[in-house]
């Protein structure tokens, strides 16, 4: 009874072998068909594509910046707005109204953070009262031909050194400043502007406003009330902006560059109509190689770049929300822009990127990369995809 029972197990298990080993149905190859795709690469520098690139100058505020700029090298010129306010005790009001109090001394210490470039150069400049409004949220070089300032320089006693610059302002501009921080119907305060000389070499950075800073500008006042007392009293920054102007970029042939605050950025554009919109992106890399010899940096910087998807090409208009890192690796700056390339695809709208620098409004650094007409082609810009599609 064992032997039959087995042999019937053995007869149904080869039974089911042998139907497997059959050809699946055609519902079924369909669906394997459905399921199977292929990965593949694209890469502009084996299979080129048109593209093209150039840098432009793009005008912007720098009242965000952690510092301001103050110099002048080649043709960059840095200068600055600032503001201060006191706090002074109410009790002295009318001591300070009626010219009951004598300045005898007020000085600014600034604190410089930064060169661009030669540290050893000279670095001077003056100092002149504005009459007309400005607004550090706004103010640009754009703005600086109608600025009204006074020709007069009421900076005097200057003393430079790595860690601190201080000179002596004016005594009776600061005594107009504080009777209108009690009184602003008797006197103005619109602030001072910096201003550079010619003979400057260099362009310093020093501590601006911000949320955290103790070493923002400074202005100490010393006071004294005849045969009463004499003091000495801060008034501390409210307001800076820096303006920076430079007439042109000049870069090796073919070669596009970034650089803040003045501020340059390059455009760079790509066609992919050759592949389909269909696809799926699996990643997408961007790659620039840098003309390192060409960078000019200040005493401290941020090497990255950012790029950015163009949403309007006449305007240069980018999606704030799409920024990439580059990374820097030698002369190579790469980075992820998936999204970026897919969305050109998805909804058929490639108008380009955006290459600028990390922070537009900090420092002065000039990063400088091989541009779409480069002669050296391997060494033009770059995109290199990995996608997937159905198998044909």
């Amino acid at each position: 009874m064992k032997k039959f029972l087995f042999l019937g197990i053995l007869f149904s298990l080869l039974w089911l072998l042998l139907s497997c080993s059959d050809e699946p149905t055609s519902v079924g190859v369909n669906l394997i068909d459905d399921d199977v795709i292929n990965v593949s690469s694209f890469d502009t520098k084996d299979t080129p594509v048109y593209q093209t690139s150039t840098y432009y100058k793009k005008v912007v505020p720098l009242g965000l910046s952690s510092k301001i700029l103050i110099g002048k090298r080649n043709d960059i010129v840095a200068s600055t707005l600032m503001k201060f306010l006191f706090f002074i005790d109410d009790s002295l009001k009318d001591d300070f109204l009626n010219d009951a109090i004598n300045i005898n001394e007020a000085f600014i210490e600034l604190t410089p953070q930064y060169t661009f470039t030669d540290e050893a150069a000279d670095m001077d400049f003056t100092v002149h009262k504005i009459n007309s409004d400005w607004s550090a949220n706004t103010f640009t070089i754009d703005s600086l031909p109608a600025l009204v300032y006074e020709t007069d320089d009421l900076s005097s006693n200057k003393n430079f050194t790595d860690s601190l610059y201080t000179f002596d302002l004016s005594p009776d501009l600061v005594l107009s400043w504080i009777k209108n921080s009690y009184d602003s119907t008797l006197e103005s305060n619109k602030g001072i502007y910096y201003k550079p000389t010619q003979s400057s070499g260099k362009v310093v950075g020093f501590q601006a406003l911000t949320t955290t800073s103790t070493d923002a500008a400074k202005i100490k006042i010393v006071i004294e009330k005849p045969g009463a007392f004499i003091d000495t009293v801060k008034g501390f920054i409210f307001l800076d902006v820096s303006v920076v102007d430079s007439d042109s970029l000049i870069l090796p042939q073919g070669e596009i560059g970034v650089q803040a605050s003045v501020t340059y950025q390059s455009k760079l554009f790509f066609d992919i109509s050759s592949l389909s919109n269909d696809i799926v992106i699996n990643n997408a890399e961007l790659i620039l190689t840098a003309d390192t010899l060409n960078f000019i940096t200040g005493t401290s910087y941020s090497s990255y770049v950012q790029v950015f998807k163009i949403t309007d090409s006449t305007k240069a208009e980018i999606d704030k929300n799409s920024g990439i890192t580059l990374i820097r690796q030698n002369d190579i700056y790469s980075g992820n822009i998936t999204n970026i390339f897919s969305s050109w695809l998805t909804n058929n709208d490639v108008q380009g990127l955006i290459i600028r620098s990390e922070n537009v409004s900090e420092g002065l650094e000039l990063f400088t990369f091989r541009g779409s007409d480069y002669p050296d082609s391997a060494l033009r810009p770059r995109i290199r995809v990995t996608f997937t599609e159905r198998r044909k």
